[in-house]
């Protein structure tokens, strides 16, 4: 069942939920541009970015995305990962995608089990971003500064 309090935040929810949609869209892919160019930074995986995988195929079935994507980090140390994802002031820990706040978290390899679309290779690091609603240059500086404590 459904209370008469959960039905109303629904109801005035929904009136803005193309509006939020698109701007997660529009962020993320400011922020997927910003993190593939970066060193640290492997790879970037995000659907509606030009060169990624399956590009053509998402163009022609969707017009968007939303602001969920992930990156591959290469380091020796998972601790200097956990001190990005740490460092970061934006960004809060979870899972909680679709919310208006940016988050990150840790995917470790061994929790994924064999649920996997690919296989991560030694030392490479797989975080996974959601891309809220705040200023896109605020999220990018946020992430250039923690980059910084990732090491090879």
């Amino acid at each position: 069942r459904l209370s008469p309090d959960d039905a109303y935040l629904i109801l005035r929810g929904i009136r803005t939920l193309d509006t939020r949609i698109d701007k997660h869209h529009v962020n993320a892919l400011k922020v997927s541009k910003f993190l593939s160019k970066q060193k640290k930074v492997l790879h970037v995986y995000y659907p509606y970015k030009k060169n990624s995988q399956n590009y053509k195929l998402w163009k022609k079935y969707y017009s968007g995305a939303s602001g969920l994507l992930s990156i591959i980090i290469k380091s020796r140390s998972k601790n200097s990962v956990y001190s990005f994802i740490n460092s970061l002031e934006l960004f809060g820990i979870g899972y909680s995608w679709g919310g208006y706040s940016s988050l990150a978290v840790y995917n470790d390899s061994a929790e994924m089990g064999t649920r996997r679309f690919f296989k991560l290779e030694k030392n490479h690091h797989l975080v996974r971003l959601h891309i809220g609603l705040e200023e896109t240059n605020d999220l990018i500086e946020d992430l250039k500064q923690s980059l910084k404590f990732v090491r090879p």
